[in-house]
């Protein structure tokens, strides 16, 4: 299923489409150039937006926990992914264990980790899940559907390795160790000092990255993508402030949270003018960092910071693993003018090393075109890509479906790289 794109590409959008289609080959030069020079992050999923006059991600994720919202046609090009970026990493492994997230019980969440084990065992790895949860003392068995089930085990940690103890008494020692979890809660003791290789960094988790941090790198990013494809970088480019020192239980710096946000405002109305654009700009004030959806809000006014509900600065206060927001990201709003059924939908995209491989459409039934998808009620439909989505057909117009997932790949592409860049320098 096709998400409807209900309004025309400005031209200045549609101009840089059919820049990025009809000059693919200069585009995939431009970054096997890039990639001379950087290490390109393990995995990643990109959540981006399209408003139809601006097309831009607005968050990336190196811990991605949706493989299972991915088509299965994309499953070999993921297996090959896979066998490159670990070759590049780690060209002796042969066994690795996976870290997922400490709520394994959560059944969506559980279908990633039975996908992910899927695409490294078919890569050639031997694979075993370990938590680093204390309160798992032994194996748990999870059946996920018909003939599916993962066992997750506890890990021992002996003289800076890593490893697992098999119901048959076998010790598991596996080359490297493949995080699925953010460590929003921190570096638990048993990560430290592991002479393993760790994927990714643990300076990748939420208790080092900033999410202010990668979009200033995807700001130079995007400017020097621009000045290759001769655009605004604006329209690839969310702008963004942050703000540390806040607490929404206190108010504590509530009034300069508001000032950024009204100075935020009048930046994107400035913008709306130049290009004639008649939506109501806003922006959203996320947890710098974090991630799942929490601790996010929409703000279309200076007064909506200063005048949240009591319920409102609880839900901004607290984010996953009960960590304190103190430090935020004020980010401009991009209305998605994507929908499925009159459901407004926002699509997502997932990368292996430098390779894209497949992404889903995030949908909420409930939800308006300038507010945040990520929440209950979502539903995930596989993007249905074809092979011309890795190369454009340049016979057909940029808004056909198949070019527009090019486009879509491109753009996550550039986070990517962005990332990239931002790893090294926490490194």
């Amino acid at each position: 299923m096709i998400p409807q794109l209900n309004n025309q590409l400005s031209d200045e959008l549609l101009k840089l489409e059919n820049y990025i289609i009809n000059h693919s080959c200069d585009v995939e030069h431009w970054f096997r150039a890039q990639w001379n020079h950087h290490t390109v992050p393990f995995y990643s999923s990109v959540d981006l937006r399209n408003s139809g006059f601006k097309l831009a991600p607005v968050d990336t994720n190196l811990f991605p926990g949706g493989f299972n919202n991915l088509c299965e046609t994309f499953i070999p090009l993921s297996i090959q992914a896979a066998t490159v970026a670990i070759e590049k990493i780690c060209p002796e492994a042969r066994k690795i264990i996976i870290i997922p997230e400490n709520h394994t019980r959560n059944q969506h969440y559980l279908e990633n980790l039975f996908h992910l084990h899927n695409i490294l065992e078919r890569s050639g790895l031997n694979v075993c899940f370990g938590s680093i949860n204390p309160a798992i003392e032994g194996p748990l068995d999870f059946i996920i559907g018909e003939n599916k089930k993962i066992q997750i085990y506890p890990i021992m940690k002996e003289d800076h390795f890593l490893k697992i103890k098999l119901n048959d008494g076998s010790i598991f020692r596996p080359c490297a160790i493949l995080l699925n979890n953010d460590l929003s809660g921190g570096v638990p003791e048993i990560l430290k000092d592991i002479e393993q290789t760790i994927i990714p960094s643990i300076s990748a988790g939420w208790n080092v990255r900033r999410k202010s941090s990668h979009f200033k790198f995807y700001n130079a990013v995007a400017e020097e993508f621009a000045e290759f494809v001769n655009c605004d970088p604006w329209l690839i480019n969310p702008y963004f402030t942050s703000q540390k020192n806040i607490n929404f239980h206190t108010r504590v710096g509530e009034d300069q949270l508001s000032n950024n946000v009204a100075n935020l405002l009048d930046k994107i109305k400035s913008k709306y003018n130049q290009y004639n654009i008649k939506h109501e700009p806003y922006v959203v004030i996320k947890a710098d960092a974090g991630t799942y959806g929490m601790g996010i809000m929409i703000a279309k006014h200076a007064e909506d910071v200063t005048n949240l509900n009591r319920k409102k600065r609880n839900k901004m206060s607290v984010i996953k693993d009960g960590n304190e927001v103190s430090e935020v990201i004020i980010q401009e709003g991009i209305h998605s003018e994507e929908t499925i059924n009159g459901a407004v939908t926002e699509p997502v995209v997932y990368t292996i090393d430098q390779f894209v491989i497949g992404g889903f459409y995030r949908v909420h039934t409930s939800k308006e075109k300038d507010e945040n998808l990520n929440s209950p009620g979502m539903h995930f439909i596989p993007q249905p890509f074809e092979t011309s989505c890795l190369m454009p057909d340049q016979g057909r117009p940029c808004d056909d479906e198949a070019n527009r997932f090019y486009a879509y790949g491109v753009i996550a592409r550039l986070a990517l790289l962005a990332a990239s860049r931002e790893m090294k320098e926490q490194a």
